[in-house]
């Protein structure tokens, strides 16, 4: 190796020595709280924690232990896993300084999208935020209704409908490349008023696939899984360089894997800035759009201060990441809510009465809002079934973090708080806070629409008192403070458009418990380890009383 080389690598080197002791000291400060053995010195329990079969290793982590938890890291590293809603409270809201998003998924969302909503913290993070939030108030939400019936529409009788074709109306029809085609669709038409799918039988999923930049979408996450052994040197290296320099660095690195990442990203980049050049350009000839990117473009022209503007780059950048983020979220909740209603016959029964009660054409936003079951039922689904069922953040502060009850710690002595770090890593489970049964009562893993009292509270009289930081229906499905889902409230919206329209024609039934749910950023249906949602779909005209 020659000393130049080796004179440039030494920063990254010590760098890197310097994160390995300085985890080593976090790890012996939470060297008291409980938790599982490491399964390897290399990687800890991250492999039982993240893998896509984990799902049995968080019940236990949900279930034997008492909302805080010791789970080991990289090399020895611990971190803390917290479904604990008081400790999460002040993790997100209470004490929300002394906490930040993880230094891996600031560095990650900057290298892919650019500067934006994911990337940044502080100040800058709360000025996008403000730029972003008008685009889904209630009142544009309204005029996206239309958009998301027109896409269930075409859902249901160009997608759906061509499946069917014994006589009897009924056949098992693997919804999961129908529904994730819609969702995109949605997130496409409501997102940036840009259509990526006519939704016809007659445009196969392969042909879709051969577009660059659908495929991009769907390469997306399996790419990320691929390099997660990297992603902690990441933060490491963007302290060395700027993430844009990393960015084009890596394109010199001989990797197949990192190659087709660095394709993907160009891919989504390229188009994203060709989409939001075509809004500007519409925007400029008094375009009536009502989708988000519109509201995006039209607050440029506006008589604002100029840091409450977004750049082109700052567009292009967030017309990216809410494709990619809005789009795989979207398909999970949309398997999962045809799953449950196929495998809760009565629940989908009292749900069709209550929509057949209304008027057959779209309803409005308000009238969707006001179906008690409807709203239940899809508060339920997604309070159970999170499709990202957890989250991480940083500790930028020595913190004291407070406990709903204490905890035993390992030299069995009560603990009520614990002394956290600076550094200090914290993985907060989702879907643990979700199923706590001090939350939602003794029934918390059951789904249970019935729960819902119609006011988005639910009827369990300890929810009344115990709190999460949850933005949603005290639930932490779309995460809670300052970096919670700015589309909390699109979400049910969508779900809610299409349900109404596929309950009216469609029963959905399972034959039998093929179908898998695989944990990951989000949770997938599998059979026999594909993706794949069989369902049994019958038109009602068919049905049996």
């Amino acid at each position: 190796m020659s000393p130049p080389l080796i004179f440039a690598l030494c920063p990254l080197l010590l760098c890197i020595v310097w994160h390995v002791f300085r985890r080593l000291y976090l790890s012996f400060a939470l060297h008291n709280v409980p938790g599982p053995p490491s399964d390897s010195f290399t990687a800890g329990n991250l492999a039982r924690l993240h893998g896509p079969d984990s799902a049995s290793f968080h019940e236990h982590l949900e279930k034997d232990f008492n909302g805080v938890v010791r789970i080991h890291a990289l090399l020895s590293n611990s971190q803390l896993y917290i479904s604990d809603p008081v400790a999460l409270h002040s993790v997100l809201i209470k004490d929300r300084e002394c906490y930040e998003a993880s230094s891996i998924f600031l560095s990650l969302s900057e290298l892919l999208f650019g500067k934006g909503l994911l990337s940044t913290t502080g100040h800058e993070h709360r000025r996008y935020r403000k730029i972003m939030m008008p685009a889904f108030s209630a009142s544009n939400l309204r005029e996206m209704v239309p958009i998301l019936y027109e896409v269930a529409y075409r859902l249901r009788d160009g997608l759906i409908q061509p499946q069917l074709k014994h006589r009897t109306g009924k056949q098992e029809v693997d919804l999961y490349p129908i529904l994730s085609r819609a969702s995109l669709e949605s997130i496409g038409r409501a997102a940036l008023g840009h259509s990526f799918d006519s939704l016809s039988s007659t445009e196969s999923t392969t042909q879709l696939q051969i577009d660059p930049y659908v495929q991009a979408l769907k390469s997306f996450t399996p790419i990320i899984h691929k390099l997660a052994a990297f992603l902690p040197l990441l933060p490491i290296a963007c302290k060395v360089v700027s993430p844009a320099f990393c960015r084009r660095a890596l394109r010199f690195l001989p990797s197949s894997t990192i190659a087709v990442f660095c394709d993907i990203v160009d891919v989504m980049e390229s188009k994203s800035r060709t989409l939001v050049r075509d809004k500007m350009q519409k925007v400029r000839s008094d375009d009536d759009s009502h989708d988000v990117m519109s509201s995006w473009v039209k607050n440029m022209n506006l008589k604002v201060e100029e840091n409450m503007k977004f750049t082109e780059d700052e567009l292009v950048a967030h017309a990216s990441m809410i494709i990619h983020a809005g789009t795989d979220t979207t398909s999970s909740a949309l398997n999962r809510i045809i799953h449950v209603l196929a495998l809760n016959p009565e629940v989908q029964i009292k749900l069709r009465t209550e929509i057949m009660q209304t008027k057959e054409e779209l309803m409005s936003y308000d009238e969707l809002v006001g179906l008690p079951y409807l709203d239940a039922v899809i508060r339920e689904m997604l309070r159970l079934y999170p499709p990202v069922t957890g989250m991480t953040r940083t500790s930028t502060h020595p913190h004291i973090l407070p406990l709903s009850q204490p905890i035993i710690g390992v030299d069995s002595r009560p603990m009520d708080a614990i002394l956290i770090s600076r550094g200090t890593e914290i993985y907060i489970s989702i879907a643990g806070v979700n199923r706590n049964e001090a939350v939602w009562g003794p029934d918390a893993r059951e789904f249970r629409p019935e729960r819902w009292r119609g006011n988005g509270q639910a009827d369990w009289e300890g929810a009344n008192n115990v709190r999460t930081a949850g933005v949603y229906g005290n639930m932490m499905t779309f995460a809670g403070g300052g970096r919670s889902c700015i589309g909390f409230k699109f979400v049910p919206l969508q779900l809610k458009v299409v349900i109404s329209v596929l309950l009216r024609r469609y029963k959905f039934s399972v034959v039998d418990d093929r179908i898998e749910w695989k944990m990951g950023s989000p949770a997938e249906p599998k059979v026999d380890g594909c993706s794949a949602l069989p369902i049994i779909v019958e038109t009602l005209e068919h049905c049996s009383p």
